[in-house]
């Protein structure tokens, strides 16, 4: 008898053979010191795996996945007291500020109110600079499409309704084949 298969050691040690294929084993073990060895091997794998105790999942198993896969939502009572400790950050720094030059609060409060102004009147025109090259920029990519579209409806002119129900028909069969693919990446993904 040749060297026995994986397969054939599991069901010896799982008593699934017949008898008379048992009696073969038995006398194959009897001579093969390699397949001795492999039935040892796995016996002392079957008997490891079955004294491991079953693994018991937390009672808090679920909230915790669920937890990771849709974060809880921040109540509005907690962004209200973000926007209170940072207003009354701003009111401290004022504040602070107001005691460090030694003006009185009036005209404090005026001077920051100019530098405040200053500062908009600085950075807007960095502002309408980039909403202007933001505008032209879509306005490029308008013409873009317009001009592809205009070659594409050229290009349908010169080629006959045949050869387009052939290009339609091959594009339609790559895009089915594609949301296919992509489907299926979703769904293994959601198995793994």
């Amino acid at each position: 008898m040749k060297c026995l298969s994986l397969e054939q050691v599991y069901l010896y040690i799982e008593k699934e053979v017949s008898p008379s294929e048992s009696n073969k084993i038995k006398e194959h073990l009897a001579t093969c010191r390699k397949c001795k060895n492999a039935l040892e091997e796995r016996r002392t794998l079957l008997q490891a795996s079955e004294s491991l105790s079953l693994w018991q999942t937390p009672p808090d198993f679920t909230q915790q996945v669920m937890a990771r896969i849709f974060p809880i939502r921040v109540p509005i009572s907690a962004w209200l007291t973000a926007a209170y400790a940072g207003l009354g950050s701003i009111s401290l720094a004022i504040f602070i500020l107001f005691l460090i030059t030694g003006q009185n609060f009036s005209n404090f409060l005026t001077s920051l109110n100019h530098s405040l102004l200053n500062f908009i009147k600085n950075i807007s025109p960095f502002f309408v600079k980039l909403f202007k090259i933001a505008s032209l920029f879509v306005k490029a990519l308008q013409q873009f499409f317009e001009y592809l579209i205009k070659a594409f409806a050229a290009f349908t002119t010169i080629i006959s309704p045949q050869v387009q129900i052939i290009i339609i028909t091959i594009a339609i069969i790559l895009i089915a084949f594609s949301i296919y693919g992509i489907k299926r990446k979703i769904l293994l993904g959601e198995k793994a």
